[in-house]
């Protein structure tokens, strides 16, 4: 079934599933600000600001699992063909933002600085690259 809505669209890698994009969004805007309060810690040493990025990691690890599991029930329902570059790069998105969890995990400084704030500026990176691509991706078709 497609629909002409352009949320909808029937072209490869993009699954058809309501609410997929939605949550994938949510996971790269809660992954964004990770690395706004990481810097912001950094800036400040406010404890505050280290919970937030722990709690926007796990927030947006929750969206991008859902989105995950929408993505794949889409695969199975319409039985697209996805974009494999697009899904690995989220694919280390994921797993850039889940090692990055445990590294915020720790206590202070060190959760954050350097490999905290570091990871978290990879994560969105890879973000920019894998909307990049899809985009491509989205025109060829």
């Amino acid at each position: 079934m497609a629909y002409n809505h352009p949320t909808y669209r029937s072209t490869p890698g993009w699954a058809s599933i309501p609410g997929q994009q939605t949550l994938t969004y949510f996971a790269a805007a809660f992954f964004t600000l990770t690395l706004l309060t990481d810097w912001a810690y950094m800036q400040t040493t406010i404890l505050m600001w280290q919970d937030f990025s722990a709690w926007l990691l796990f927030a947006g690890l929750v969206a991008g699992g859902l989105a995950v599991l929408l993505w794949l029930i889409g695969l199975l329902v319409y039985r697209h063909r996805p974009v494999w570059s697009v899904v690995v790069l989220n694919a280390l998105v994921l797993a850039a933002a889940f090692v990055n969890s445990l590294i915020h995990a720790g206590d202070g400084w060190t959760a954050i600085v350097p490999w905290g704030v570091g990871l978290s500026l990879v994560t969105c990176l890879l973000m920019l690259v894998s909307a990049t691509l899809r985009r491509q991706a989205l025109h060829r078709t």
